[in-house]
């Protein structure tokens, strides 16, 4: 991971990229935080629907780590428009899928409904929460769980071991340590979400919980 001069508050989406595709999760989430607010207004203005905005922001962050190259930056090494226009492409697939259940009009038609993009008219208020305090509940959580699992957490998820790694140390097996996470992050969101479901601090630990968790 790389050591910066500039914080990387300030890096450029590019230098963000090439430092998620290392491995940097201080990277990804300031990528995430950088873009969720406008991505999130975007999407929603056009769904109306807070579930199917948040499955198609979940789908693109859990895409980010594990492909970083797919991600398209500007001259000024922006990828906000890339990312709006990822986004605008989503949720035309998201209406047409409507469309193929309901037998509803053809939505690309209606441009009303998918108007060309401005970031001036997205309002929607969000929700935030500070993400230490989520955290704290996370480890309060996991606290709770069986040695083997609170041993995987800490492996897998806080050292960032491979999962042939952790199952090395643990002396378990592979399929063991994926279903130890997998049991992990079910416990996690079940215990948060009823608080923070619509915090993005929320998502982006969940997403990139996730995403550790389903990487070898």
């Amino acid at each position: 991971m790389g050591n910066f001069a500039v914080p990387i508050m300030k890096l450029t989406d590019l230098t963000l990229l090439k430092e998620i595709k290392s491995g940097n999760r201080p990277a990804f989430t300031t990528l995430y935080e950088r873009y969720w607010d406008d991505l999130y207004r975007m999407s929603y203005v056009r769904t109306k629907d807070k579930e199917a905005t948040e499955e198609l922001l979940q789908n693109l962050w859990i895409r980010v780590p594990e492909n970083p190259d797919f991600v398209q930056t500007d001259e000024t090494e922006s990828a906000k428009g890339y990312l709006l226009k990822y986004m605008h492409y989503r949720i035309i697939d998201y209406y047409s899928e409507i469309k193929k259940a309901h037998n509803l009009i053809d939505i690309e038609a209606e441009g009303h409904l998918i108007p060309e993009m401005s970031d001036s008219e997205y309002f929607e208020t969000l929700e935030d929460y500070d993400i230490k305090e989520i955290f704290e509940m996370i480890n309060q959580i996991v606290s709770q769980l069986s040695s083997t699992d609170q041993k995987v957490y800490d492996l897998r998820i806080l050292q960032n071991k491979s999962v042939n790694e952790t199952a090395e140390n643990l002396n378990i097996s592979k399929k063991t340590v994926s279903n130890s996470l997998s049991a992990t992050l079910s416990k996690i969101r079940e215990k948060l979400y009823p608080k923070y479901q619509s915090s993005k601090n929320l998502a982006s630990v969940i997403v990139y919980l996730e995403v550790l968790a389903n990487l070898n």
